[in-house]
């Protein structure tokens, strides 16, 4: 995949877009408000934990997965085994157009959220032996969590920052179980995520594919004979409004996009800062709006330090 276009469908992740995607006035116990919150398409962060979310087509192969939910966990335990000697926990299974999807965690180092789809024939109401994934997905996922072990102290520091906006603004993160149900994107906690493909650093992704146990040195060694690629590495901040179904704080964004340029010891990378309304789609985990930096224009590049 062109590494621009990857670009943009990583900052989309960002604002909770998954790869394989594409009441005012009411008091809390006004019965109008409940049924407005039961059949609004929006939800706030905080009650999000997947409901709703849906592939094109997938009704009746996501209707399959719930009676067929072992075989399915099985093949997709099998194919991360065979072929890249890892072991994942599936949190979801999605139906789509003549197949499911599992969305995939890893168990241990690296660590990487990710998915993979798996084929299913509902004529004979088998699943098929076929899994496979769009082209570099599961390997740019595996890099991801590569780059988090590499950079470990650096992105504590990265942690502190995201705790800090938390303490100081109305602000909260994303629902770990939404992250589990929803994102194939890489390395994610609950404030931001990390993008990258396997082809951006090549040694530390073969090195690792032959011999698992490689120290993280070992790891920040090799991605740091590379020179310094400002497109190579995606890190999204996102913050979403803690009131719930509130717009988002153009004063917040701008006090946090301020603060963060000044960090100094945090991961090299080219860095997107995104303050994100409380309601987001439940279709497909999206914000409903969105403000801080624009991409492709206004992000913020983290170069190694000296």
């Amino acid at each position: 995949m062109h590494r621009k276009r990857f670009r943009l469908l990583c900052m989309a992740c960002a604002l909770g877009i998954s790869l394989t995607l594409e009441g005012c006035g009411l008091t809390a116990n006004d019965p109008k408000q409940a049924q407005n919150e039961n059949t609004s398409p929006y939800t706030p962060v905080q009650d999000y934990a997947g409901q709703g979310y849906s592939l094109p087509n997938g009704e009746k192969t996501g209707a399959f997965a719930k009676t067929h939910k072992k075989e399915i966990v099985d093949q997709v335990n099998k194919f991360f085994k065979e072929k890249y000697h890892l072991e994942v926990t599936t949190h979801n299974l999605v139906g789509a157009t003549n197949a499911v999807v599992a969305y995939v965690e890893s168990k241990g180092e690296p660590h990487f959220h990710t998915s993979v789809i798996v084929g299913v024939d509902l004529a004979s109401q088998k699943v098929t032996e076929e899994v496979e994934a769009y082209e570099g997905s599961v390997e740019g996922a595996i890099t991801s969590g590569l780059y988090e072990m590499a950079y470990e102290k650096e992105f504590k520091n990265l942690d502190r920052f995201a705790e800090s906006v938390v303490k100081k603004y109305p602000v909260i993160g994303n629902n770990q179980k939404a992250i589990d149900n929803t994102w194939d994107s890489g390395y994610v906690t609950p404030f931001y995520y990390i993008s990258t493909l396997d082809s951006d650093f090549p040694k530390a992704y073969s090195a690792f594919m032959n011999d698992h146990k490689i120290s993280k040195q070992k790891l920040r060694q090799l991605i740091q004979q590379q020179p310094f690629d400002r497109e190579g590495v995606q890190i999204a901040l996102t913050f979403y409004m803690g009131k719930k179904y509130a717009s988002p704080d153009q004063r917040i964004a701008d006090e946090t996009i301020r603060q963060f340029k000044t960090l100094k010891g945090i991961v090299p990378g080219n860095y997107g800062v995104f303050i994100q309304s409380n309601e987001i789609l439940k279709r497909t985990g999206t914000a409903k709006s969105h403000k801080g930096t624009i991409t492709g224009k206004t992000d913020i590049i983290h170069e190694p330090e000296k």
